[in-house]
């Protein structure tokens, strides 16, 4: 095979990648602005929303989430997008977490607490953030290691309630329990029988609850003040202070870091 004929073919070869890349590259920019399109409306909604505003937001959610998965798969974002998304998105269900419950069965009930749901959402808005913030690694690594350890002891939390809930209920040989609550993945249905009953967290620990014991092992942490130090952190973790941490040296840094976290 001649020089000429090698040159050649190595030309056409350089050309169909090209014509490959860029072919790629414009699908790519094609699935991105479609997406952006499909997810614009989000944006619109921010802070306490009205209860309209809450049903037309669940409306729109709901039509944008029930989708087969072949076609979920079209949408793409830039990872840096999906996180300003998330970070967004949770940030709004923070501030309107019966969001979670519009659509439900049974429907949203004045009594549902979702009082620990807006702290789950508070943690989430702060993970996305973090994963966007001007910081080294290690720093994110070890914020959103805090946050994940914040996220256990909210679930805990969460579920000693509701086993108190279930200890003061009326004692009868069958009953039902309680309406389930965040970091409740399994308790046993109606007609539960009186004695030791079984509640799985959604982390898959088991917990037994003897209802005829003589003692009650209490709490394992005040639910206020846990309430009080998410808050705090996500009040304290804006923007501003990710680009002031940014600004200092590691040292300073990772020790603003652990302050910032003190009470865990």
């Amino acid at each position: 095979m001649n020089k000429k004929r090698i040159l050649l073919i190595c030309m056409l070869g350089i050309v169909l990648l090209c014509v490959g890349l860029f072919y790629f590259h414009t699908q790519r920019q094609a699935k991105y602005t479609k997406t952006r399109e499909l997810f614009a409306p989000i944006y619109e909604y921010s802070g306490r929303l009205t209860p309209e505003e809450q049903k037309r937001f669940s409306e729109f959610a709901h039509s944008i989430t029930n989708v087969e998965l072949s076609v979920a798969k079209k949408y793409v974002l830039p990872k840096r997008e999906m996180l300003q998304l998330e970070a967004h998105s949770m940030t709004l269900y923070r501030n309107n977490p019966e969001l979670m419950f519009i659509s439900s069965d049974p429907p949203f009930s004045a009594g549902t607490d979702v009082e620990p749901y807006r702290r789950y959402f508070s943690l989430l808005a702060l993970i996305a953030k973090t994963e966007l913030a001007d910081l080294p690694t290690d720093s994110k690594k070890s914020i959103i290691s805090h946050l994940h350890a914040l996220e256990k002891r909210l679930a805990k939390n969460s579920v000693e309630v509701y086993i108190q809930e279930i200890r003061d209920m009326p004692s009868r040989p069958r009953q039902k329990l309680p309406t389930m609550r965040f970091g409740v993945a399994s308790a046993p249905g109606e007609d539960a029988k009186r004695g030791v009953i079984q509640i799985t967290d959604m982390y898959e620990n088991v917990y037994e609850v003897d209802l005829d014991a003589s003692t009650d092992p209490g709490m394992t942490e005040d639910t206020t003040e846990l309430y009080a130090e998410i808050d705090r952190i996500f009040e304290t973790l804006t923007d501003a202070e990710f680009q002031r941490l940014s600004d200092l040296n590691k040292a300073d840094r990772s020790s603003q870091i652990e302050k910032l976290f003190l009470s865990e």
